[in-house]
């Protein structure tokens, strides 16, 4: 972008324009024309007041510009004054990390990274991947790829190096505890597993990692199977360190378990207007007792899992407080690969509320002090699991 073309000016004159062919194109009454030409007016003096450091820069400033840094820290500092932990800024790497988390496909090692300190830095080990079989763990930075530092490369480009096409061997080289090593990796397409299932004696098992776009058929083929077998008399939904943002295949899930008509959940916008979810057609409804395992870190869809199942089916909660996020995000996509998620309302059950406060277990059970994630093992002696069959026989 040359020097001489202010890039407030042009946002100015966009939003603008764009906010006027709104008001005149519409047909909303006097009060809302009012409000939304003030508006219009606070947003011109906000990208005015833009131009005007934009002109002030280009002419005096003795430097060069960032142009693409300029742009992006506009964007995150304009979701950031909101206020807001739920609404994000995602840049083009980051977009693309989300989309793919939301289609439950990876492409590449098997990680998910961001940057600190100039290296990718790994914040998740997909398991049965390929970074999980060479013992590259959370907390490793990749510091060169095939020789060549990322920190030179820059970010992008690394990523885009580990997010390879399948079949695309790359020589890493792993830090560690301050340690070095290096090793040789192949790229995969991995179909990520949300869901694990098992059985312990008759009660059956199931623990939902996350909540994706392969989650629902994942979830009702374990469902269905377990729900069908006369060995199994009740089941345990593992939810506890769940704190995904996808709530579709819950609605699809709520639609598909609870019983005939049930109201799956209830939303209520940010102008305070109460809807509630339709009707479910039901149908699939296991029909024995259940328990649900949740902790802090179960969050989102998997608090309205829990409080669905709860409020429709009598299940029994156990385990800790959850994390207390209620909000529904919509994610808009932006013309350069980016993208920002918005809470837009908030979820509900039919009678269990846990907007900030979470939802309080039925029986709260500590993780033991030698557990890792907060006791979320799929171990029979995991405290919460024990309850769980503990309540679950005296309910057969």
């Amino acid at each position: 972008m040359s020097k001489k073309i202010s890039i407030g000016l042009a946002i100015s004159l966009m939003a603008i324009s764009a906010a006027i062919t709104f008001i005149i194109s519409t047909s909303y009454s006097m009060s809302l024309y009012n409000s939304l030409i003030a508006d219009v007016q606070q947003r011109a003096e906000m990208y005015t007041k833009l131009e005007q450091i934009d002109t002030y820069v280009r002419s005096y400033y003795d430097g060069t510009i960032d142009e693409d840094q300029l742009i992006e820290s506009l964007a995150r500092s304009y979701i950031s004054v909101l206020g807001s932990n739920q609404a994000v800024y995602r840049n083009a790497q980051e977009t693309a990390a989300f989309q793919e988390q939301r289609s439950g496909v990876h492409l590449g090692i098997g990680v998910y990274t961001q940057e600190v300190g100039g290296f990718p830095s790994v914040t998740r080990v997909l398991d049965s991947s390929p970074a999980a079989s060479v013992g590259i763990r959370e907390g490793d930075s990749i510091v060169e790829i095939n020789g060549e530092s990322t920190q030179d490369m820059g970010y992008v480009r690394a990523y885009s190096m580990l997010t390879a096409e399948a079949g695309t061997t790359m020589t890493l080289t792993i830090r560690s505890g301050g340690e070095d090593r290096r090793l040789e990796i192949t790229s995969v397409q991995i179909n990520i597993a949300s869901v694990q299932t098992r059985v312990f004696d008759s009660v059956g098992y199931i623990r939902i990692t996350d909540f994706n776009e392969k989650t629902y058929q994942q979830f009702m083929s374990s469902y269905s199977s377990l729900a069908t077998t006369d060995s199994i008399t009740s089941l345990i939904i593992d939810l506890r360190n769940n704190s995904g943002v996808i709530h579709e295949p819950v609605f699809n899930l709520l639609n598909s378990i609870l019983p005939e008509g049930s109201v799956p959940y209830v939303m209520t916008d940010m102008s305070g207007e109460i809807t509630e979810g339709k009707p479910c057609e039901g149908g699939s409804a296991a029909g024995i007792p259940i328990a649900v395992l949740v902790n802090s870190k179960s969050s989102g869809p998997a608090e309205l899992f829990s409080a669905s199942l709860r409020d429709s089916l009598g299940a029994r909660i156990v385990g800790t407080t959850t994390a207390g996020n209620a909000k529904f995000l919509e994610t808009y996509s932006l013309y350069d690969s980016t993208a920002i998620s918005l809470p837009i309302a908030t979820l509900s059950g039919v009678s269990t509320g846990y907007d900030s406060i979470g939802i309080k277990p039925d029986y709260e059970v500590q993780p033991s002090s030698d557990s890792q994630s907060e006791g979320a093992s799929s171990d029979e002696s995991d405290p919460c699991i024990k309850k769980a069959m503990e309540i679950l026989s005296q309910q057969r």
